[in-house]
């Protein structure tokens, strides 16, 4: 496949920085932005003093997690039939989560599970105050993003992200929003993601059937994070993401504000119908 551009890198940055990449409103990598965090530092230990260290703040609650049967690979996507998804969603808590991981850990061929965008004020209270968002008021609520390998096919957020990984890895793959006609985006009002999704599979990519696929490569970048690196990401820019590793954690914040060069969501999807 096409080698990508690489997602520019900011070292060290302070407020100054921070305001400066949000207001360009590319995306960037953060190197080490949450690297003195409590919990990365547990997370180098090893992924058993995570574990431990984020069932210190269970409080019980209980928010949405998704299960994969291990043909599927991690990915989250439609059923064969493209009338479902290829998963199922359910309410679980942190150390259910955890258990989970580590009983799969010992599968030859594992069965997928992540907590998605759960807010950490319900399902660890405390974590955000050991673990402070970086340069974001504090009216921005963090969510946590837990589980094994799992693959979100290419998608888009109505806000600002700024995706912070605390253990494992993850590779985003990063287009801006006018490649939506090179993505090939399923059905608008019926996706396994808040927003529509590319039916692209990006590990095997069938570009018979997907030929405009490769100009959407020529237009992409790819951001590899490890532990205590973060990555912003524009409103509306398309986004693949991949965890990989025994045990993936991630905090991220979301908030609004205008998108560039006017675009909106409907102006971005109505580029799919033409």
């Amino acid at each position: 496949m096409t080698t990508l551009a690489r997602t520019p890198e900011i070292f060290n940055a302070d407020a100054a920085a921070f305001a400066a990449a949000t207001a360009a409103q590319r995306p960037v990598v953060l190197r080490g932005l949450v690297r003195h965090w409590p919990s990365v530092r547990e997370a180098m230990k090893s992924p058993e003093a995570l574990c431990h260290y984020l069932m210190g703040f269970d409080g019980g609650g209980a928010c949405d997690t998704v299960l994969m049967p291990p043909e599927v690979q991690g990915r989250l996507f439609y059923s064969a039939d493209m009338k479902g998804f290829n998963f199922a969603r359910s309410k679980r808590t942190v150390p259910a989560v955890i258990e989970q991981i580590a009983r799969y850990s010992q599968f030859p061929v594992a069965p997928a599970v992540a907590m998605q965008s759960a807010l950490l004020s319900e399902c660890l209270p405390g974590f955000a105050a050991g673990n402070p968002a970086p340069f974001l008021p504090p009216d921005v609520q963090p969510r946590l993003w837990l589980g094994n390998e799992v693959v979100t096919p290419a998608h888009f957020d109505e806000s600002h992200n700024l995706a912070c990984v605390v253990s494992g890895n993850r590779r985003f793959t990063l287009f801006p929003p006018e490649q939506v006609g090179n993505l090939y985006i399923g059905p608008l009002d019926f996706a396994p993601t808040p927003t529509p999704i590319s039916l692209v599979s990006f590990r095997a990519p069938d570009f018979g059937r997907f030929p405009r696929f490769h100009d959407a490569l020529a237009a992409a970048q790819v951001a590899e994070l490890e532990p205590g690196d973060a990555l912003y990401i524009p409103t509306l820019w398309w986004h693949h993401v991949e965890s990989i590793g025994l045990l993936n954690t991630m905090v991220n914040y979301w908030w609004s504000a205008p998108a560039a060069n006017g675009l909106s969501k409907a102006s971005v999807l109505a580029q799919v119908e033409q």
